[in-house]
């Protein structure tokens, strides 16, 4: 802090932030088919890399086996390309996703309802 009778120091800093695209991609209910799951995530194939996908499946409810495979190749598309993911996921398809050892390449989080 300087007093009114001292010099006064004309130099600032700026700071600048990225500023990233996000691209939302949500789930919901019961996903028992891999056609369901392929139109959640089409998007994220149409859009650009630089875009960061956040896929949110907090409100499913059930993810069968078949409907995990879309969100698998995202994930590798996301990685070959640098693109940021995160997923968010209930409890339940949590629990398939782990189970399923796909944590280490879906980069989970548990969705803000079950924390």
């Amino acid at each position: 802090m300087s007093r009114f009778d001292e010099p006064h120091d004309e130099t600032t800093e700026t700071a600048t932030a990225q500023v990233l695209d996000v691209l939302i991609l949500r789930g919901v209910g019961d996903l028992t088919s891999i056609r369901a799951a392929e139109e959640i995530v089409a998007p994220a194939f149409a859009g650009d890399p630089e875009t960061a996908v956040v896929v949110d499946l907090s409100t499913v409810t059930y993810l069968s086996m078949e409907a995990v495979v879309p969100f698998v190749t995202l994930a590798l598309r996301c990685a070959a390309q640098g693109t940021p993911l995160r997923v968010m996921a209930s409890e339940r398809a949590w629990r398939k996703l782990t189970s399923l050892g796909l944590h280490d390449m879906l980069p989970l989080e548990p969705s803000p309802a079950d924390c």
